[in-house]
Formats: C-alpha cells, structure tokens, sequence
C-alpha cells in the first residue's frame, strides 16, 4: 500500500510542539515502537523531557529549535530529519492559546494564535511534503481541537477556535491535494486533556470540565497520542481527510 507504511524500528517521524503535552506522548508513543523522531519545538523550549524520552528508548533523534511562524526557518530545520534516514511520518503539534475576549482582542494577540496555529501548521506540512514525497509517500497528523468543532462554554478563545477549524480544513484540503503523491493527511481533535497547562487550573476548573464531557474526566495526553500512532501507520491506510475527535464525547451533546 503505497505511502502507507506501519509504523517500524528505524522509521523516522517528524514531530513539531514535542518539548511537552500531547507532542510528547507523540514522541513517548514513537520511540516505543523503535521510531527516530526530529523534534521540533520553539528555541525557548526545554526539550529536556524530549532528549530523555529518546535516550531511554535507545533511539536516533535530534532537535530542531525553530519558531513555527517563520516559513523558511521551518523548511531548514524539518529537512533535518533526513539525517535520521527516511521520513514517512510527522505529527504537528505546536501551538499556543489565546483567552482574550473577542470584543477587546488586540491585533497582535489574535495574529500571534492565528500566525502560531493556523500559518505554523501549514509551513510544517510543506516542509514535511518535500520529506515524504522523497520517501515515495508517508502520512501527516495534525493536531486540532474540539474547539474547532464547537464553541467551548465559559472559555473566551475564538482566535484559538478559528485557527483549530482551519487545521481541520486544512488537512482535509492537503489530503486531497496530495493523495497522488502517497501522503495521508488527518487531523485530530482532543478534548480538554491533562497536560501541564490545565493540571495548573484551580481543582474547580478541570472540574467544570469533567462535568461538561460524558466520560467525566479529561483526558490523559497518551489516550491522545495513541489515535494520532494510528492514523500514521498503515491500519489507516485508506483514511485520509478525516478528523478524528477524541474528547471524551464532549461534542456529541
């Protein structure tokens, strides 16, 4: 199956936000099946937990600090991963929140989540087209979000919510446009997910968060990062344009 390979030892992925939370579990959920990973994460970033991940599994990887609102700083360090052998895979990860009303949003605030969220996306699959086409075809992940699906209650993110949508349309968008050339494209929607962010909260917000999802809870980064390993490897073979929600039920009420 052409541009569909399983997920293997020596296999090389990219993996764009992987300092922490669901890239992390991303890269956590790679090296365990024996997959080198470029990780790829703003300069600021301690990718400490990512280099320790990586040891531990006794696999190839390196780290690509770049900010992913800069097109050609993206293409330069995605093209990295070729030093790590054949890329097949990559997961899109990095991005940022916005809690400003809609009303008073500033320009540059509501640029910052849309030029981070939406733009960085995009420059990293086309850095990542140019690897997988390479490779004679591989699959693309991008994380989205529920909130690009509906509106979340008591939360005041619409810049966030907009640029989440376009994810999901931009891959359906990629999916088709470069189905000829063996790439996959899908997206993944979680739900509110306890990452570092949001075990920060008062107990009384992830609370209000629990109560809101069917299942009760929020989810953990690894019930995340296992449905993004599936979509890359070959048991999806035939999906592509699709998202996948994972959040608990939260938008099926």
């Amino acid at each position: 199956m052409s541009g569909t390979p399983e997920l293997t030892p020596g296999d090389v992925a990219v993996v764009t936000g992987s300092a922490r939370g669901i890239g992390l579990a991303v890269v956590e959920a790679l090296v365990a099946r024996g997959v080198a990973v470029l990780g790829v994460d703003h300069p600021d970033a301690d990718v400490s937990a990512f280099e320790g991940v990586c040891r531990a599994a006794g696999v190839a990887h390196a780290v690509a600090p770049v900010d992913v609102r800069d097109q050609e700083a993206v293409r330069a360090a995605v093209a990295r991963a070729a030093h790590l052998g054949t890329v097949r895979h990559a997961v899109n990860c990095a991005g940022v929140d916005g809690l400003e009303p809609s009303a008073t949003v500033s320009a540059a605030d509501w640029k910052r989540v849309v030029d981070v969220d939406l733009d960085g996306v995009m420059f990293a699959c086309q850095a990542e087209h140019a690897l997988l086409t390479a490779a004679g075809g591989g699959s693309i992940v991008n994380v989205a979000s529920m909130s690009g699906h509906v509106v979340n209650r008591g939360v005041t993110h619409a810049a966030y919510s907009a640029a989440k949508a376009g994810v999901v349309h931009l891959s359906r968008a990629l999916a088709v446009e470069w189905a000829p050339a063996g790439i996959r494209v899908n997206s993944v929607s979680p739900g509110y997910t306890l990452t570092a962010m949001t075990r920060r909260n008062a107990p009384e917000v992830n609370a209000a968060f629990a109560k809101q999802t069917p299942m009760g809870r929020l989810a953990e980064v690894e019930e995340v990062a296992e449905p993004v390993v599936f979509l890359l490897g070959s048991r999806a073979s035939f999906v592509t344009g699709t998202d996948l929600l994972v959040d608990g039920g939260f938008t099926a009420w």
